[in-house]
């Protein structure tokens, strides 16, 4: 049986006209994939980490999130929670791209957030870096006559040179967190070196641009803008990324970073370590302006001077008292 030829062109016509019909119909019923911008604003506690992970252990596994933005506005806070964020940070760029925006300020655990990112955009006149560790003045241990312990610092965990050693620790690791991810920057690597790094400095945007702290100058549409280059897509949907997945954001504090920073150190255990701002004053710790008093009080001492033997028996001031341990002088 013989077959026409216009058979056989009206059979590819048809054919043809299936495909654009079904392309169609796939672009109006399929869903686009999306960006989702997840922001945090507030100082890291277990609270705070706890659903910044689950918010993004959730996208990691949603196939419609192409990639994800993280919008930043923190002084910092816990050293443990601002770790576990940075570790699920880094979980999620394997599978998809993260990029951060600075809102303002990413100082100390909030910096150690940014830098997990696959690029970091800041406006230039946000705060960014204050790579260090702090926490209380470590106290000697004590041994309380009614219990009993099986060594010298099962009370305590340590005595006071453990405490500073183990601080160095949680720097060191902080740090050479930092300069890895900065000196592999695919943009705009770290151009200092780590010592520089290590001395805790608070770099405007425009600075941590300069020296390779941050990627790029810019705000959240850039990030967005990012993100989806990252991930190979011009056609995408922007949502908001936990009410996207559907996780309940804790309440909000509403009370400044000092009041919120002041509110963790006196309720943590004397031994934490705090990434934190370090403009802002642990509870427990001198004031700024305390702390110039103190400085006035010693130059008006030099301006003028009495007997060596009066300048040694003097007491220090009140408001020392109550934080220089037993045995301790001012030097």
């Amino acid at each position: 049986m013989r077959t026409n030829w216009w058979e056989i062109l009206l059979g590819i016509l048809f054919l043809v006209l299936c495909l654009i019909g079904g392309l169609a119909l796939s672009e109006q019923t399929a869903p686009k994939p999306v960006i989702g911008v997840l922001r945090f604003a507030g100082v890291i506690d277990f609270d705070s980490a706890d659903y910044l992970i689950n918010v993004l252990d959730v996208a990691r596994k949603d196939d419609s999130v192409a990639g994800v933005v993280m919008e930043i506005l923190s002084p910092g806070g816990y050293s443990t929670s601002s770790e576990s964020i940075y570790y699920s940070m880094l979980r999620l760029r394997d599978e998809k791209p993260l990029v951060v925006y600075v809102d303002g300020l990413a100082a100390s655990g909030g910096y150690y957030m940014a830098v997990a990112g696959n690029r970091i955009y800041a406006p230039p006149s946000a705060n960014l870096g204050n790579v260090g560790a702090r926490s209380m003045q470590p106290e000697d241990p004590v041994l309380f006559p009614d219990e009993l312990s099986t060594g010298p610092y099962k009370l305590s965990g340590g005595s006071r040179f453990d405490s500073i050693r183990q601080l160095e620790l949680v720097r060191d690791s902080f740090l050479g967190n930092v300069v890895q991810q900065r000196q592999n920057a695919a943009v705009n690597p770290l151009n200092i070196p780590p010592e520089e790094v290590g001395e805790a400095r608070l770099y405007l945007g425009s600075e941590a641009v300069a020296v390779g702290l941050a990627d790029l100058a810019g705000g959240r549409s850039d990030a967005i803008l990012g993100a989806a280059e990252l991930a190979g897509i011009t056609d995408y949907d922007v949502v908001d990324l936990a009410e996207h997945e559907g996780v309940e954001p804790p309440q909000p504090i509403g009370v400044s970073f000092a009041a919120q920073a002041a509110a963790l150190a006196q309720q943590a255990p004397p031994e934490t370590v705090f990434l934190l701002d370090s403009r802002i004053p642990l509870a427990h710790s001198l004031s700024a302006s305390q702390v110039e008093a103190h400085l006035l009080s010693l130059r008006n001492a030099d301006m003028n001077p009495v007997s060596s033997a009066t300048q040694n028996q003097a007491a220090p001031p009140a408001f020392l008292k109550n934080i220089l341990p037993a045995g301790d002088a001012l030097q």
